[in-house]
């Protein structure tokens, strides 16, 4: 069970990578989807196996979103990127130590 986020530089953008991902989903596999227009922001997609994404605008207000794995914009500027997204990457199983060994990019790809 992972939380997905998919980060975009504006929501616009990250609805188009959000629906281009649940494009190439198996439709076997999906529990539930929300979408409204990008006015109001929501777009969130759940997948049976418990995987849950979520798009959203890079920006202050989403501090609290943490994710075991993101899709970034490549158009995110490099403030945003170090306090608002990539500091906000958790381990899946949380009850475990820190390991050394995890690299955060790793987790997270770019678009």
């Amino acid at each position: 069970m992972k939380k997905i986020i998919v980060y975009g530089s504006t929501i616009e953008r990250a609805f188009n990578k959000l629906q281009e991902l649940l494009d190439h989903m198996n439709l076997k596999d999906i529990r539930k989807v929300t979408k409204t227009s990008p006015n109001t922001g929501i777009f969130t997609v759940e997948l049976k196996n418990g995987d849950y994404y979520i798009a959203l605008k890079a920006c202050d207000n989403v501090r609290g979103y943490r994710w075991q794995y993101a899709y970034i914009d490549k158009d995110i500027n490099q403030e945003l990127l170090d306090h608002v997204v990539v500091c906000k990457f958790i381990p899946e199983n949380i009850n475990t130590e820190w390991n050394p060994d995890i690299k955060t990019e790793d987790y997270y790809e770019w678009y």
